[in-house]
């Protein structure tokens, strides 16, 4: 009976913590199964980006990432950022001027690129050396 039991216990615990890695790690849906227990190492590990441990403040990193994801036009990514940089602390103003910043500098690089603007000319607008 009692080994009944512990097996009993052991195949609920397995139950259990399968659900629990899916709860906590939403992602893995998304990998084959052999690579689902590093997916979750690399998630735990890239959201340390936006712990008291970077050295960027979680709002401002939260507001490069709304940047970045609307720069790459990724819907998900910018529903997510918007949702995580609120939640730091950003403010309505904050967040439109980091999509502001994205707008312009992807606007002034088609500008430059268009246009095969020379790179020792804009390195001598900018003030830096030409050395590479």
């Amino acid at each position: 009976m009692k080994k009944l039991t512990l097996i009993c216990f052991l195949i609920t615990s397995l139950s259990f913590s399968q659900e629990q890695e899916k709860k906590e790690a939403p992602w893995n849906v998304m990998y084959p199964e052999f690579m689902t227990e590093e997916a979750a190492e690399y998630f735990d590990e890239f959201n340390m980006l936006w712990s008291d441990e970077s050295p960027i403040d979680v709002k401002e990193g939260r507001l490069v990432a709304i940047a970045v994801s609307a720069a790459i036009r990724c819907e998900y990514c910018i529903a997510a950022q918007i949702e995580f940089a609120k939640k730091a602390g950003a403010t309505d103003d904050e967040i439109k001027a980091a999509i502001q910043i994205a707008a312009e500098i992807q606007r002034f690089s088609t500008l430059l690129y268009g246009n095969e603007f020379d790179v020792e000319t804009f390195n001598k607008i900018i003030g830096r050396d030409n050395k590479k």
